[in-house]
C-alpha cells in the first residue's frame, strides 16, 4: 500500500479501505488487496488519485469514492466499477461526498472548468433513482474550496469561500453564517471547516488557529482551545472524546473540555508532514491517515489503571511488595527510591515516612521485597537488613535486630505469614525462623542441622493446604517441600522425576485440590499435580507472554493472571490458552517484578513492575462494547489437472459453502476478525468436523491448509479471541465438500463392473462356443472313425478270415496275423473313439468302459475281476477328454501287464475317495514267476500319464503277489472323482 493515505472507509464485513494517491487498498488485518490503473491488475480502476472522502453504502455492498475529481461506485461483490458523470447529471467535477443519516448520497460539484470560469457554479446534488438531482447551487468564485457535513439535527452545512450555508434535506436554504474572514493570496475568504458532535455543538476551526464553538441562537463564537495550530479534521469517539487533527498536530478533548496532546506520541513512531484524515472503525479504533502512513489509537476505556507511575521514559518507579491497610489504603514498596508509597480510598497518593521511636529515619533496602500485615491490617512486617514492624498510620518502625544473622543484606529474604499468624523467614534452611509477632517469640525450623543438606538462597514461600507443610522456592536448587517440624519432605529439580523446567523459582501459587503452580526464571510456568507425579510446562511456545514468570494470581473462575518480564498473561485453564496484554493495552511497562502481585478486598488485582502498579478487575478486562464476527475471506490452492494455482476472494459471498475439486492437491482457507488494534495478537482455534474430533489452537494464524483431504462433506469451524481476550461473537462455520474423483464414484465403479462382466461373459460365450464346436467335432470324428474306419477294419478282418479257409498252411499263419492285427486295430480304435467321444465323458462312462475292457480281456483268460467304485460320490461328473484318456490307458496297460506277466486268477480294481483326492488301485493274486527282460515302454508310459494327471504312481511286487499297481490320483481326481 502506498504511504500517502487520503481516505478511509470500512465495509460491513469489517474490511478497511484506504484511498491513496496511487490507488485503492482493501485490508483484512493480514493482507492488502490493491486496486489501481494498471491494466494488468485484475483489480483495475480507471482513476487512482484519491483526494477526498470515501463512503460505504452497506445496504448495496458498494463503495463510493472520488479519484481525480471523478465519482465512482465499486460493487464489492463483483468488483465492478461504475462512473457517475454528466450522463447521470453530474455537474462538472466532484469536490465533496457525503452520506447522511438516512443513507442518502450527496455531492458538491463544480462546473468551473467546463465553463472556463464564465458563470460557473457549485452545486449541491443528491443521488436519487440512479441520477444526481440538483438541490441547490451558488455562484462559484475564483476559489473552489468546499466542505459538506450534517449536524445532529439532520441539517446540511455547506462551507464555501463566501460563508457557511445551512440547508434542510429538501435543498432549502435555512441560514447563512460568516464564521470568519481572511485573505488568501489576494482574495478575501470566508471558508471555515466545521464539525458537529452528538449534542449538536458546532465547532469550527478559524484560519488563525485553535478551536471555536458557534452558538447559532446567539450568533456568538467562543474560543475553547487557544493554540496557533490550524485544524482541518475532527471526529467523536464512543467515549464522547473529540479528536482534532491539524497538519502535524493531534489533540483529544474530553467531555469535560480537557485537552491532551498526542502529537509527540505520533511523531515518536514515524515522520510525517500532514494529517490527511481521521476515521473511527467499528471497534472504536481511531485511524489517523497521514502522508507517510497510518496510526492506530485505541479510543475506548483503558483496561489497566496505572498507580504510582512515573512520567520518566523507560524504568520509572520500580515496585515490589503490594499490600492493603484496614481502611483500604494500598501500599507498595518503591524499590529504586527505598520508600513506601500509598494511595488512599479517595485516590490521594503520598509516601509513608518511616522512623524509629526516637525519630531516626529508616530507609527500606533492596532486600525488603516481601510485606505482610497483622490480622487487623494496622501494622506491616517486612524483612530487609533485619525484621521491621511498621505502624501504617504513623510510620513508626520497630527493628528486631536479633534476626540480623539470619538474613541476607542484599536479599532476597522471603517472608510469609502462616495461617496461625506466625511469620516464616530466612534465606537458608538452617536459618529458617518461625516468629510469633504477638508474643515476639521465635525458633528455628531446623533445630538439628546435621540431619539435612543445607540449601541457601531461598526465594519464595507458599503454605500448603496442610498447615505444617510449606513449599519453598530457591534460586539454584529447585523446589522443596518442608515440614515445619524440621524435615525436608520432597524435592523437585531439573534432574528429578518428574522434573521442573528450571531450578530458579520466582513465585509459587496453590491450585485446586493441592496442586501447585510454579513460576520460574527462564523456564516458563510449571504445574505440579497434587500427587506430585506429573509436571506440565507452559512456555512462550504455548502462548505465554514470557518465560520469566514473576507473579501468579487466581481469579473468581480459578483461571490465572500471570505477570512476566514481558507483559501480563491470562491463562484459561479449561482451554489451556493464553491471552497476553502489553503497554499498548494500558500497562505502564511490559516488565514486571518478582514478589509484586496482590489482590485487595475490593477484588482489584495489582501487578508491580518497572514503572508503578497496574490495577484491574478481571471482569472488566473482558467487557467489550463490541464483539466481532469472524469472516471468511478467501480460498486458495493448487489444481494438478490445470497445473495452476487458484485464489478466490470470498469476502462478499452470500453462500459460504466451498467445493473442492479432486484434482486440488491442497487448499487453504483464509479468514479475519476485524479488530485491528493489535490484530497480530488475535488468536484462533479450528476444528474440521467430519475429519477432526477436537479443536486445534492456531495461534495468530488466520489461515489453515489441508492437503489431499479425502472425499466427503465437512464443516470447518473457527473460533477466535481478540487481543484483549474477548471471544468472537460467533463461531464461523464453512461447509466444505471435497468432490470424489470420477473413477471412485459409484456410477463409474458400476460401469467398470458391468464392463468386466460383459468381457467375462463374452469370453465365456466364446469359450463355450469353442468347446461346443470341439465337442461336435469330436463327436463327428468318433462317429466317422467308428462307422467308416471301423467298418473297413472289420471288413478287412473278415476277408482275411475267409481267405484263411482256402489258404495253404504257410499262408494261414500270415493271414491269422493280419486278422489279429485288424482285430487289435479295431480294439485300439474303439478305445480312441471312446476317449474322444464327447457323449461319453462322465465318471460313470469311464467305469463302464473299464468293465467292458475287463470282460473283453480277463474273462476269456478265466480271470475273475471286481471293480469297486461305491465311494465315488458324483459319478455323473464330466471328465475332460485328456483326463479320461490318461486314466483309461493307465488302467488298460495295467490289465494288459497282468495278462502278459501274471498267472493271476483274480483281479481287484478299486476307486476310493480320500481326503487328498482319489486312490485308484489295481491288484492281482498271481504267483511269482521267473523274471525276464522286456523292452516295452508300458510302465514308462503309465508313469508319464500319471505325471500329466499330477498323480502319484506306485508299483509294488511282493512274494505272495505278482503285481500291484496303485495310482494315487491326488490332484486331478480330487475334483474329478469325488
Amino acid at each position: 500500500m502506498f504511504r500517502d493515505v487520503q481516505a478511509i472507509a470500512q465495509d460491513r464485513s469489517g474490511h478497511m479501505w484506504f484511498g491513496t494517491s496511487q490507488g485503492l487498498n482493501r485490508y483484512d488485518g493480514y493482507h492488502f488487496l490493491t486496486y489501481n490503473s494498471d491494466k494488468k491488475n485484475p483489480n483495475f480502476i480507471e482513476e487512482e488519485g484519491f483526494t477526498a472522502e470515501m463512503i460505504m453504502n452497506e445496504a448495496k455492498d458498494a463503495l463510493w469514492f472520488m479519484a481525480n475529481d471523478r465519482l465512482f461506485n465499486l460493487n464489492l461483490s463483483t468488483d465492478k466499477v461504475k462512473e457517475y458523470n454528466e450522463a447521470h447529471h453530474i455537474k462538472g467535477k466532484v469536490l465533496r461526498l457525503l452520506k447522511t443519516a438516512d443513507h442518502s448520497i450527496w455531492v458538491i460539484t463544480d462546473d468551473y472548468w467546463e465553463n472556463q470560469g464564465q458563470d460557473s457554479k457549485q452545486y449541491l446534488q443528491k443521488f436519487e433513482d440512479g441520477n444526481f438531482r440538483i438541490m441547490a447551487s451558488i455562484p462559484r468564485t475564483n476559489r473552489g474550496f468546499s466542505g459538506l457535513l450534517q449536524d445532529a439535527e439532520g441539517f446540511l452545512w455547506w462551507s464555501t469561500p463566501n460563508g457557511t450555508l445551512k440547508y434542510n434535506t429538501d435543498g432549502e436554504l435555512m441560514a447563512s453564517h460568516d464564521l470568519g474572514s481572511y485573505e488568501w493570496f489576494g482574495s478575501e475568504m470566508h471558508y471555515v471547516i466545521s464539525f458537529f458532535d452528538h449534542n449538536n455543538t458546532h465547532y469550527y476551526f478559524p484560519h488563525t488557529g485553535g478551536v471555536k464553538v458557534f452558538d447559532e441562537k446567539t450568533q456568538r463564537s467562543k474560543l475553547i482551545f487557544d493554540v496557533e495550530d490550524e485544524f482541518g479534521y475532527a471526529i467523536e469517539d464512543n467515549q464522547h472524546h473529540i479528536w482534532f487533527g491539524g497538519l502535524q498536530k493531534l489533540y483529544r478533548m474530553s467531555p469535560k473540555g480537557e485537552f491532551i496532546d498526542y502529537s509527540e506520541i505520533l511523531k515518536s513512531r514515524f515522520d510525517f508532514t500532514k494529517i490527511n484524515r481521521l476515521f473511527i472503525d467499528a471497534s472504536n479504533l481511531l485511524w489517523v491517515a497521514t502522508d507517510n502512513g497510518l496510526f492506530k489509537i485505541r479510543t475506548d476505556k483503558q483496561l489497566f489503571k496505572n498507580v504510582f507511575k512515573s512520567n520518566k521514559n523507560g524504568w520509572g518507579n520500580a515496585m515490589r511488595a503490594v499490600f492493603e491497610a484496614n481502611d483500604g489504603t494500598i501500599f507498595a514498596h518503591c524499590e529504586n527510591e527505598g520508600v513506601l508509597l500509598f494511595q488512599d480510598f479517595d485516590g490521594k497518593m503520598d509516601t509513608l515516612k518511616l522512623h524509629t521511636e526516637s525519630e531516626n529515619k529508616i530507609e527500606l533496602q533492596y532486600a525488603a521485597s516481601f510485606f505482610v500485615t497483622n490480622k487487623a491490617k494496622t501494622t506491616a512486617f517486612t524483612v530487609g537488613k533485619t525484621v521491621y514492624k511498621i505502624d501504617l498510620k504513623t510510620g513508626e518502625t520497630k527493628s528486631y535486630d536479633q534476626f540480623i544473622p539470619n538474613l541476607k543484606v542484599y536479599g532476597p529474604n522471603p517472608l510469609i505469614k502462616l495461617r496461625d499468624g506466625r511469620l516464616l523467614f530466612g534465606y537458608t534452611l538452617s536459618r529458617l525462623v518461625l516468629f510469633n509477632p504477638e508474643t515476639e517469640e521465635s525458633e528455628f525450623v531446623f533445630k538439628d542441622t546435621s540431619d539435612f543438606t543445607e540449601v541457601s538462597d531461598l526465594s519464595y514461600f507458599y503454605q500448603n493446604r496442610e498447615d505444617d507443610m510449606v513449599w519453598v522456592g530457591t534460586q539454584n536448587d529447585g523446589l522443596l517441600k518442608i515440614d515445619l517440624n524440621g524435615t525436608v519432605v520432597e524435592r523437585f529439580s531439573i534432574n528429578t522425576t518428574p522434573n521442573i523446567s528450571k531450578n530458579r523459582i520466582l513465585v509459587l501459587e496453590g491450585g485446586t485440590t493441592g496442586s501447585l503452580w510454579i513460576g520460574t526464571y527462564g523456564g516458563g510456568l510449571n504445574y505440579l499435580s497434587a500427587d506430585g507425579k506429573t509436571i506440565k510446562k507452559y512456555t512462550k511456545a504455548d502462548g505465554l507472554a514470557d518465560n520469566n514468570v514473576v507473579g501468579i494470581m487466581h481469579d473468581e473462575q480459578r483461571n490465572l493472571w500471570i505477570s512476566t518480564y514481558n507483559g501480563i498473561s491470562y491463562f484459561d485453564k479449561e482451554n489451556a490458552q493464553f491471552q497476553n496484554f502489553y503497554v499498548e493495552d494500558g500497562l505502564s511497562h511490559n516488565e514486571f517484578n518478582y514478589s509484586s502481585a496482590f489482590k485487595d478486598s475490593k477484588n482489584n488485582y495489582y501487578f508491580g513492575g518497572m514503572n508503578g502498579l497496574n490495577s484491574f478487575k478481571p471482569e472488566e478486562i473482558f467487557k467489550s462494547a463490541e464483539r466481532f464476527h469472524i469472516h471468511f475471506t478467501g480460498i486458495s490452492g493448487y489444481n494438478s489437472k490445470l497445473k495452476s494455482r487458484f485464489n478466490n476472494d470470498c469476502s462478499y459471498l452470500k453462500n459460504k459453502a466451498v467445493e473442492i475439486s479432486p484434482y486440488d492437491q491442497y487448499f487453504q482457507i483464509d479468514w479475519t476478525m476485524p479488530n485491528y488494534f493489535n490484530n497480530q495478537k488475535n488468536t484462533y482455534s479450528t476444528k474440521l468436523e467430519g475429519f477432526e474430533g477436537q479443536w486445534f489452537y492456531q495461534g495468530n494464524a488466520s489461515s489453515i491448509r489441508y492437503n489431499q483431504l479425502p472425499a466427503g462433506d465437512y464443516v470447518l469451524k473457527i473460533k477466535g479471541t481478540d487481543s484483549r481476550g474477548n471471544k468472537a461473537a460467533s463461531i464461523l462455520s464453512i461447509p466444505i465438500t471435497v468432490k470424489q474423483i470420477f473413477y471412485k464414484k459409484w456410477w463409474f465403479i458400476l460401469l467398470v463392473l458391468l464392463f468386466v462382466i460383459a468381457i467375462m461373459y463374452s469370453i465365456f460365450r466364446y469359450r463355450f462356443k469353442q468347446a461346443l464346436a470341439m465337442e461336435r467335432l469330436r463327436t463327428k470324428i468318433s462317429s466317422d472313425l467308428h462307422d467308416d474306419v471301423g467298418s473297413l477294419l472289420s471288413g478287412l478282418a473278415m476277408q482275411t478270415e475267409l481267405m484263411e479257409i482256402n489258404a495253404s498252411e504257410a499262408d494261414k499263419l500270415k493271414l491269422q496275423k493280419i486278422a489279429g492285427i485288424s482285430r487289435n486295430a479295431i480294439s485300439q480304435m474303439r478305445d480312441l473313439v471312446w476317449s474322444i467321444d464327447s457323449r461319453r465323458e462322465t465318471v460313470h462312462d469311464l467305469i463302464e468302459r473299464m468293465h467292458e475292457l475287463a470282460e473283453e480281456l480277463l474273462l476269456p483268460k478265466e480271470i475273475a475281476f471286481q471293480i469297486d467304485s461305491s465311494s465315488i460320490r458324483n459319478p455323473s461328473r464330466r471328465l475332460t477328454a485328456q483326463t479320461k484318456q490318461d486314466i483309461f490307458l493307465i488302467y488298460k496297460e495295467s490289465i494288459t501287464n497282468i495278462l502278459r506277466h501274471s498267472d493271476a486268477s483274480n483281479v481287484k480294481i478299486s476307486l476310493i475317495n480320500t481326503s487328498k483326492g482319489c486312490e485308484f488301485t489295481i491288484q492281482d493274486n498271481g504267483s511269482k514267476k521267473e523274471c525276464y527282460k522286456s523292452t516295452g515302454l508300458g510302465l514308462s508310459n503309465m508313469a508319464m500319464r500319471a505325471e500329466k494327471l499330477k498323480a502319484e504312481l506306485v508299483f509294488k511286487k511282493k512274494t505272495d503277489l505278482a503285481f500291484i499297481c496303485i495310482c494315487h490320483l491326488i490332484c486331478n481326481l480330487k475334483t474329478i472323482l469325488k
